[in-house]
């Protein structure tokens, strides 16, 4: 999808020039005066490897997320965790590598650094505020009245910095063509649409209902060049899910699913899925052995170390998963939905610091080597769990049509459920985990789990969870 690419492109070469500028200010400062532009080149080839890492940690911080950086107090913690990973990064590359260059950075470093993040900061609060809620904001038209479409209106209307602003369709009059059956607007009709529409997302299954009028819209806007959406598609691109009641429809399921040709993308990702939980376990072998013994210790020399329980995986099939044991024995009486707390009784005082570094899900790799799972997809959850979801919630077993994963879409997007409302608002995003998965997907998931390890579930607000 399109009407969001151009906002994160523009972001991402702002940010770019930024760089540089900022660059430049930091020789300026540190000389007192403009540097000589052989002396500024010299700098600028060295710095500019560097820029994929700092892109990559823009990501993971979630500096290319409108809604996130939208919020000043996220903005400014996101923008200090930024400057201190990155600083640690450069430092350690520039000192790697900086005998090639014949330049060792220091102070020019830092303040390259403190300005590119403060000047990032200001361009992001600047590009919420002004930028996209009022000089770029699109004018979105809405044909038809799904319910979905009105939970939309709302959310837009709420969130000016998403940049859409919602205006009525324009009262069209048409005429029909001699020759044949589409409907045209007269005279001026279509430049009238065109100058007060940019973007016209339409409910097909509505506009079926009425076909004069949606002649008439879709002719005005393939006319004059105003784009066109389904209200399904603009729904996924504005919020990264789809709703299940509608991917539940055959023809969703045959365009998106059982006619999937996979090519490429199974093997390799089930190749990487090896190489990975291969490679994650012989390098993560001490530290499991450590936590081995630490568990021993502290939790008694009768305990079990691991937590094992059948889980629903790939198709509907069973199989058991392994984790460290964070809880007292028998926890999981408590039966299906129930979320711990953070002062929950029923966990062990090491299993709290497991939890909290997310260390008690390595064992899993193991599931991965096996064929289990995989490195990215839907949570696997409890057989028991499952049982109870799909009585409740509608069309649950979809996202069973791919392999269960560590980590994934739904769980960087959302928290931990707790109850049925919560596992209804986490198929959204798996859905469209199911719909879109990609080797550019899985590696994006990949690097927003970093951030998402040291996020806490009460970070979700309700505006994040969306209504629409």
């Amino acid at each position: 999808m399109f009407i969001y690419r151009w906002r994160h492109l523009a972001l991402l070469l702002g940010d770019i020039a930024l760089f540089y500028f900022s660059l430049a200010l930091a020789l300026t400062v540190r000389r007192w005066g403009l540097p000589p532009l052989e002396f500024f080149n010299l700098h600028a080839v060295a710095f500019s490897y560097f820029i994929p890492a700092w892109v990559c940690v823009f990501y993971v911080i979630g500096f290319y997320d409108l809604r996130r950086i939208s919020k000043l107090v996220s903005l400014i913690n996101s923008a200090l965790l930024a400057f201190a990973v990155n600083f640690a990064a450069a430092t350690v590359f520039f000192y790697t590598f900086s005998p090639k260059w014949e330049i060792t950075p220091k102070t020019h470093l830092l303040l390259t650094l403190v300005f590119l993040h403060v000047f990032a900061m200001l361009y992001r609060n600047a590009w919420v505020k002004f930028l996209l809620a009022k000089l770029l904001s699109q004018r979105v038209a809405f044909l038809g009245e799904d319910p979905l479409i009105g939970a939309i209106k709302r959310d837009l209307a709420r969130n000016p910095h998403l940049g859409f602003t919602v205006v009525p369709l324009p009262e069209l009059s048409a005429r029909r063509m001699d020759q044949g059956r589409l409907w045209l607007p007269r005279g001026g009709a279509g430049r009238e649409f065109s100058a007060r529409v940019d973007l016209l997302v339409v409910d097909s299954e509505e506009a079926e209902k009425n076909p004069f009028q949606e002649n008439a819209y879709l002719s005005a806007a393939a006319i004059e060049g105003v784009p066109v959406l389904t209200h399904l598609d603009f729904y996924e691109d504005i919020y990264g899910k789809i709703p299940p009641e509608h991917a539940a429809k055959p023809g969703w399921l045959f365009g998106n699913v059982l006619r999937r040709n996979n090519g490429f993308y199974a093997p390799a990702k089930r190749g990487f899925d090896i190489l990975s939980a291969g490679l994650g376990l012989l390098v993560m072998a001490p530290f499991l052995a450590a936590t081995w013994l630490a568990l021993k210790i502290f939790d008694g020399w009768d305990k079990p170390v691991f937590f094992i329980q059948k889980r629903v995986g790939y198709m509907g099939r069973r199989f058991i998963i392994w984790k460290f044991r964070t809880m007292v024995p028998g926890a999981d009486k408590a039966g299906p939905l129930y979320q711990a707390s953070s002062g929950d009784k029923r966990i062990t005082s090491i299993g709290g610091f497991l939890r909290l570094i997310r260390f008690d899900e390595v064992p899993q790799l193991w599931n991965v080597l096996k064929g289990d799972m995989s490195l990215i997809g839907p949570r696997p959850e409890w057989t028991r769990e499952v049982k109870i979801l799909e009585r409740s919630v509608p069309h649950y077993h979809l996202r069973h049509f791919v392999k269960p994963g560590m980590t994934g879409w739904a769980q960087i997007n959302f928290r931990a459920t707790a109850s049925a409302l919560d596992s209804v608002e986490k198929l959204h995003y798996d859905l469209y985990y199911v719909k879109n998965m990609t080797l550019a997907l899985d590696i994006g998931i990949l690097l927003r789990t970093i951030r998402r390890v040291f996020q806490r579930d009460s970070s979700f607000s309700p505006e994040r969870r969306a209504e629409a």
